[in-house]
């Protein structure tokens, strides 16, 4: 895929994006199939965060597909302006969700509590990257602007 220049390395990434999103159909399918057999409180939960996180996949997939073919991607000072307050006062509640868990996680003493402990403390540590991600973004607007 590194080879090609152009419209041709976009259709590549479409087409790839297309046939990942078909199995995070089959992945979303798969799972609600487990969830109705199994009578297990621990699969069941399993399955939904997987079939959840399908379920996200497919909805970035088809953003980055719609950004590849006929949407352009902006964000625009004045809406960074309008929410950066709120969403630098949900990166705190984020940081202390991640201390929680990590917090919790070290005195678990089941595997499976310590797993799904585990689970939550990524999950909320990749919130707060994809914060951290969107901080660079802003920075980078101002640097653009000489701000």
């Amino acid at each position: 895929m590194g080879k090609t220049k152009g419209p041709e390395r976009a259709q590549e990434m479409v087409d790839v994006l297309k046939r990942w999103q078909g199995l995070e159909r089959q992945a979303m399918s798969d799972t609600a199939e487990i969830i109705e057999e199994t009578k297990s409180p621990l699969v069941t939960i399993i399955m939904e965060i997987i079939r959840h996180d399908s379920l996200m996949h497919h909805r970035v997939q088809q953003f980055l597909i719609d950004t590849l073919t006929t949407t352009n991607v902006a964000v625009s000072r004045e809406d960074v302006a309008t929410i950066w307050e709120k969403i630098e006062a949900h990166d705190k509640v984020e940081k202390q969700t991640i201390e929680m868990a990590k917090e919790l996680r070290e005195k678990a003493w089941s595997p499976i509590h310590k797993q799904l402990l585990d689970y939550l403390f990524t999950d909320e540590s990749k919130h707060d990257s994809l914060l951290v991600q969107l901080d660079e973004v802003k920075k980078g607007m101002s640097q653009a602007s000489g701000g």
